[in-house]
């Protein structure tokens, strides 16, 4: 019974409250100050894509020739290691 009058007593202390509206001069200095702020060039976002276009591609063909490699390096690795069947 106390939790919930005391839950109730914090839901109800907002009431009453009133929204405070800030000096409209100051409210949009700051607006123009928070947009030029957050404003990027079409030519970062541009240089940005083909940065990552760039390192994809270079993954990708990197990928491609790593795995032919592997299949030749693994066949002459395992010729030139044993040529009789004993393991010790």
């Amino acid at each position: 019974m106390k939790a919930n009058n005391w839950t109730i007593e914090i839901m109800e202390s907002t009431n009453g409250m009133v929204k405070v509206l800030p000096n409209k001069l100051l409210f949009d200095k700051i607006q123009n100050r928070i947009n030029l702020e957050n404003s990027v060039s079409n030519k970062w976002i541009f240089v940005a894509a083909a940065s990552f276009a760039l390192l994809i591609s270079i993954n990708i063909t990197l990928l491609k020739s790593s795995s032919v490699k592997s299949s030749t390096q693994t066949e002459s690795v395992i010729s030139t290691i044993s040529n009789t069947n004993q393991l010790y």
